[in-house]
């Protein structure tokens, strides 16, 4: 059962898909518009660096084909490749998909105007919420929604100076750091330093919501 700080906090659970048929999950127009706007927003990024595919390849670790799919549309990133993508470009996660950075002493992000990843396999979806220009872009705050059973995949090591700390809104979160792992329930909290692969499983039956912070000491993105 939600308690009225979960409903308050995090309306969109109730919301997130059952998947009984992982490769469905997000089938449709509004996994299209995502893939469409995060392909542009990658060729964007790697054209204001004048790099070739083979240059954006080689820094980033992402084959030229895939990135050449991604900023067609044609696929959507898993994880992990988002990871490297934003690792090469040097720009946060959220940086990379959520475009444009905003200017003001208040910001409202609408529900549906917030950046949002997902990968469609899994139902997996990483939704930024804090202004890319707070605090010149070393602080992002971030909500993860898994459903039942599903892993976010992995992402890689960020670059050193970057730390994150995480609590569980409502279920089941198993957290793996390098080769350790840590089960947490609704409640708990852990800070760590994410220059280790890092990966967010949900081993329950039940949707898992998770809000963690992300402060980028390292001086970029």
């Amino acid at each position: 059962m939600s308690t009225h700080l979960e409903d308050a906090i995090w309306p969109a659970v109730d919301e997130a898909p059952r998947l009984s048929t992982p490769a469905r999950a997000f089938a449709g127009p509004r996994g299209a518009a995502m893939t469409n706007q995060l392909g542009m927003r990658a060729k964007e990024l790697r054209d204001a660096r004048r790099w070739s595919l083979r240059e954006a390849a080689e820094r980033t670790g992402v084959s030229k084909s895939m990135l050449s799919k991604i900023e067609r549309g044609v696929t959507s990133p898993t994880a992990t490749v988002l990871g490297r993508l934003a690792e090469g470009l040097g720009i946060s996660i959220s940086q990379l998909v959520g475009g444009d950075r905003q200017q003001g002493d208040v910001i409202l992000a609408p529900l549906g105007e917030q950046p949002v990843f997902r990968v469609p396999t899994t139902g997996f979806e990483r939704r930024s919420l804090s202004p890319l220009a707070h605090n010149g872009g070393s602080v992002d705050f971030v909500a993860n929604t898994l459903p039942p059973l599903q892993s976010s995949g992995t992402f890689p090591p960020h670059r050193p100076g970057v730390e994150e700390t995480l609590v569980v809104a409502s279920g089941r979160l198993r957290l793996h750091l390098a080769d350790t792992q840590y089960d947490l329930a609704a409640g708990d909290a852990v800070f760590y330093r994410a220059q280790v692969p890092h990966r967010f499983d949900n081993p329950s039956d039940q949707d898992t919501a998770v809000f963690y912070i992300v402060v980028n000491n390292a001086g970029r993105g």
